[in-house]
């Protein structure tokens, strides 16, 4: 028996007195469509561009060109970000590919960017890490121009996803921590990312170049007074934000969970045939987390991805404990107890729903 069929024997007292439920439902989808859409709007730009900023050279010898003198042991490094690639969430690392040129005030045989290295990069990655494509002597300056192709460590913190954003962060520098006499300086007038670079899913930030250090909390054998000598060398930060286009993420990621929603408010508006809707809801549910645990590490369960799961099994037992107390329960109590139960089970988990996952929303999602 169809829906249709089975609503159209009811008495017009019946469907009158029903007639809400539906509105609550209709009123449902529309908030549902509605939100689908505003986040389909950005799937006409889904391939994510960097963000405005300053025009990059047009040719890269004008890096030659009016550049500022430097000190003697001086060791200038600038960038230009061609790729992002690689994103692997379970691995923990992500691919870079980028043209990293230096100014070294001196002779060649002086020059320290040969020992240059990516620094948060695994060992086994060394094979042509740095390609050597050009050298030039520039009166006082030794210029020279690499292209870098590295894998990149990176801790991911998938509390947010797929809210989430990161700090993308290639650190460059002499992979010898006991090396001294040279300073790193940031080339930030001619460093950049590509703007015709696209990465799906993603939207960027500018590139930023800075100076840091980066600390070694020990003497590494050496004689001395026996504690924890720290020792610090300068680094180069590479850095960018990317955030993740969750309006394209989110609904790939949980649409097992949403169908499980779906068929749970189905489950509480019809009075017949519900086991098979609720046993649906679980299979989606249950998919999802399959999907969902083949995609991210299992910390990331401990955030926005593990909440709105829970929210959704909980709703399944919900729908469950009412399907038994309509038909087990109270199916040989009186009508007006069936009466003014039943229309208070769908509003009740569409409103203890959406205000959960209200709850759970990080904060950063509308900054």
């Amino acid at each position: 028996m169809t829906l249709h069929r089975f609503l159209a024997r009811r008495s017009p007292r019946y469907r009158q007195r029903h007639r809400w439920c539906w509105a609550a439902l209709v009123a449902f989808g529309l908030a549902v469509t509605l939100f689908c859409g505003n986040g389909l709007q950005g799937l006409g730009s889904a391939a994510a561009r960097p963000q405005s900023g300053p025009t990059p050279p047009d040719r890269l010898e004008t890096l030659n060109r009016s550049v500022d003198p430097l000190a003697p042991g001086v060791l200038q490094l600038g960038a230009y970000v061609t790729v992002i690639d690689d994103i692997n969430l379970l691995e923990n690392h992500f691919g870079a590919e980028f043209f990293l040129w230096s100014r070294w005030s001196g002779s060649a045989e002086t020059n320290p960017s040969d020992r240059l290295t990516v620094l948060n990069a695994p060992s086994n990655n060394d094979i042509d890490r740095f390609e050597l494509l050009e050298r030039r002597q520039l009166g006082d300056i030794n210029w020279s121009l690499y292209k870098v192709r590295c894998r990149v460590a990176m801790p991911w913190r998938l509390n947010d996803y797929p809210l989430d954003r990161h700090h993308l962060q290639i650190k460059i520098g002499i992979e010898n921590p006991l090396v001294e006499g040279i300073t790193l300086k940031a080339d930030k007038k001619q460093s950049y990312i590509d703007p015709d670079f696209i990465l799906y899913d993603w939207s960027i930030q500018p590139l930023r170049i800075d100076v840091s250090g980066l600390s070694l909390k020990s003497n590494l054998g050496l004689p001395g007074d026996g504690g924890q000598a720290v020792s610090s060398r300068p680094v180069v930060d590479l850095s960018l934000v990317i955030r993740r286009r969750s309006e394209l993420a989110l609904w790939s990621s949980f649409l097992g969970n949403f169908l499980a929603i779906g068929l749970c408010v189905l489950a509480l508006i019809i009075r017949d045939s519900r086991d098979d809707l609720i046993l649906g809801a679980v299979f989606s549910a249950a998919g999802n987390s399959i999907f969902l645990a083949q995609l991210l590490p299992a910390s990331a369960l401990s955030g926005f991805t593990g909440q709105f799961q829970v929210i959704v099994y909980v709703g399944i037992v919900y729908v469950v404990i009412a399907d038994e107390l309509l038909d087990r329960v109270f199916s040989s109590q009186a009508e007006s107890v069936l009466r003014y139960l039943r229309p208070v089970l769908l509003p009740s988990y569409v409103l203890a729903t959406m205000v959960s996952v209200y709850h759970i929303l990080p904060s950063n999602l509308y900054s």
